[in-house]
């Protein structure tokens, strides 16, 4: 079992990390939810996961006219699960969404929910009567849509870490060569002052890109995932 956590790769380790972290962390705070009587008030994480739980349902509400209980459950562990996999360079991980291999998967999870879900909800005949609609001409331009939606839902999340990645290793990259440029510049005391001002000041610049790429862009990454699956599986299921 150890060679084989020691023979993945940094995303996927990190994968498995924060997976086992949110079963572990959920099962814990759902168990204290459930012993929980109507007459006691939730405090601090309870209270939170209360408020987040009740606003997911608030919003798949919106989407799903009749089976929103049965997609909550799934759409919020894939939300949780973004929300901390795009942020967890933060704490020295490995982004898993940076893994192209994690990426895909979550594109053939995305396939593979919403044809199932519209399958068992609906009848497979009403599924293929849904696909060819306005015509049935459009069946295979329709069908190529199905497949190549999810595709790129996934290659979304994988090319915005990506770029993120490359765009803060080229600011460091500028810094550094900004430093040594003047060390170079100015020989001495005086160049070791003014290179070593310049890394001070990209120190600084670090924190704010890892704000704007790991924190922001990672958190709004999760959400347009989570809204776009929600909207394609309300529109395969509903009627």
């Amino acid at each position: 079992m150890i060679d084989f956590y020691i023979g993945l790769s940094s995303g996927l380790k990190g994968s498995l990390i924060i997976t086992s972290f949110l079963m572990i962390a959920t099962t814990m705070i759902g168990l204290k939810v459930k012993k929980m009587e109507l007459s006691d008030v939730p405090s601090g994480i309870t209270l939170m996961t209360v408020n987040f739980v009740d606003g997911i349902n608030d919003m798949l509400k919106g989407f799903f006219k009749v089976h929103w209980r049965k997609f909550a459950p799934y759409l919020m562990t894939i939300l949780l699960f973004l929300a901390f996999a795009n942020t967890a360079s933060l704490i020295g991980f490995t982004a898993p969404l940076s893994n192209i291999s994690v990426a895909l998967g979550f594109s053939l999870l995305a396939f593979l929910s919403i044809q199932f879900s519209a399958l068992f909800i609906k009848s497979p005949k009403q599924r293929m009567k849904d696909l060819a609609e306005p015509h049935p001409a459009f069946l295979v331009i329709n069908l190529v849509g199905e497949m190549s939606t999810p595709f790129a839902m996934g290659l979304r999340l994988f090319g915005n870490l990506l770029s993120g990645g490359i765009m803060a290793l080229m600011v460091f990259g500028a810094v550094d060569i900004a430093a040594d440029a003047m060390v170079d510049l100015f020989s001495g005391l005086l160049g070791d002052i003014a290179g070593g001002f310049i890394r001070f000041i990209g120190v600084g610049i670090g924190v704010f890109i890892h704000a704007i790429f790991d924190i922001f862009f990672g958190l709004v990454q999760a959400y347009v995932y989570f809204m776009l699956l929600t909207i394609f599986l309300s529109m395969a299921v509903e009627d």
